[in-house]
């Protein structure tokens, strides 16, 4: 029996919700999906067909749900259900590309980060992203490679400033990763307690004076 047919008299919100969750969270994810299909699904006489923006809609705001409770398995179940729903978007992919991140996935996490990029090649945190995950397998003069670009897209991200530091120190040249260092004081880092310890710095460390001079300066 279908699990359709078996809950269709059951109050749709939240006996449906939480029903799935106890089926993620005990690994049944087949059966969790069918039943969160159940719940959403409109009248059977309707002329809305599946497929639906509403229907990849509903699969991408649950897939989300689940990644903000850290529940990185049942959201890229969900976030795959909306793009085959017709989510094939910029969003759906960086979202996917974050969650396998996420389960240290990393071939997943590049093919949907590049997909990402492709449907919208001018958003600055796909790059750092791709950045991050070309890391995870020591692709560090690649993570380089999309640091780059993504300071070129947004010249006053500090953050992106600094990550391109960290790659630089990675990829073993101190000299660029201390002036990409630099940048990023000048355009607003403050997390100087991090700079410190970062074990991604541990090869330009200990920083030059003028450097060090200004991560222990405390902010204003």
């Amino acid at each position: 029996m279908m699990l359709r047919e078996k809950w269709r008299d059951q109050p749709r919100e939240p006996f449906y919700d939480e029903l799935s969750d106890l089926l993620l969270k005990a690994g049944k994810i087949s059966a969790a999906m069918n039943l969160m299909e159940a719940s959403h699904r409109l009248p059977e006489d309707t002329d809305e067909p599946s497929g639906s923006p509403t229907d990849s809609a509903w699969w991408f705001r649950r897939g989300m749900e689940y990644a903000d409770a850290c529940l990185f398995e049942e959201a890229g179940a969900c976030l795959t259900r909306a793009l085959a729903a017709g989510a094939d978007n910029f969003e759906t992919h960086y979202c996917l590309a974050g969650v396998y991140k996420s389960l240290e996935r990393a071939d997943r996490a590049e093919t949907h980060c590049r997909a990402s990029i492709r449907h919208n090649p001018g958003f600055t945190p796909s790059y750092l992203l791709l950045a991050a995950i070309l890391r995870m397998t020591g692709r560090f003069a690649k993570s380089v490679d999309a640091a780059r670009v993504a300071v070129m897209l947004d010249p006053d991200c500090a953050p992106a400033h600094y990550d391109l530091a960290c790659y630089h120190a990675l990829a073993g040249e101190p000299e660029k990763a201390l002036a990409a260092l630099e940048t990023a004081l000048d355009k607003g880092f403050c997390d100087f307690e991090w700079a410190c310890r970062d074990p991604d710095l541990e090869t330009v460390r200990p920083f030059p004076v003028v450097i060090l001079a200004r991560l222990l300066q405390k902010p204003a």
